[in-house]
Formats: structure tokens, sequence, C-alpha cells
């Protein structure tokens, strides 16, 4: 009979998705923040993703320039947050459809991931 390990195994996914953050700022002030997130690993209950951001300046944080937005509605440039981070399923809304990434960036997040 063969054991069965543990840990979660991680599936790879290639989407992305709303993410949901709330977090009390230095008034007191609940503030609640909502940007796209490039969603590539799922472990268990847990998605691994980077975020997704218009701003080429994003404090204390490392920016890097996406080749193409995803958005194809969007002629903006597109940039993700250098920062892998892992949340729960639930602070995520509904899957952005026609949302795409070019085989370059994904290698570029994968590389990112496996220096973690």
């Amino acid at each position: 009979m063969k054991k069965r390990s543990r840990k979660a195994q991680l599936r790879r996914k290639h989407e992305f998705r709303y993410y949901n953050r709330m977090s009390i700022n230095r008034r007191g002030k609940l503030m609640r923040y909502r940007h796209p997130a490039y969603v590539f690993l799922e472990k268990g209950n847990i998605f691994i993703f980077v975020i997704i951001t218009h701003s080429d300046f994003v404090p204390n944080k490392v920016v890097v320039k996406l080749r193409d937005n995803p958005n194809p509605k969007d002629k903006r440039n597109a940039y993700y947050v250098a920062e892998v981070k892992e949340d729960t399923k639930d602070r995520f809304r509904n899957r952005l459809s026609n949302w795409k990434i070019s085989q370059n960036d994904d290698e570029k997040i994968q590389k990112l991931y496996k220096k973690r």
C-alpha cells in the first residue's frame, strides 16, 4: 500500500483573479485594496501569486515591466511586483477571462518563485 504525503501538492495555474486585501491605515481607518493578481500555483486552499499594477513605482518594492499587458482591452504598460505572495482562496474573486501572460513573462515569474 502506498503512503500518502501529507504535504499539499502544487498544481500549476495560469489565471488572473482580483485579489482583495483589507488593512488598517495609520489613522485606524479600514482600507480595502483590489488589484489583479497572476495566480501561477495552487497548494491546497492557498494560491501563490504576484500582484499586477499600472504603476512603475510601489514603495519599498521592486517592480518589473511586463512585455505585454495581460488585459487585451488595455494598451497601457503593466508591471508586476517582484514579490511572490501566498493567500487563501477566499481572498480572491472570480477568474478574469481573456487575460493572458506572455511566455517570457511567465518564465521570469517562475524563476522569481524558485529563488525564494
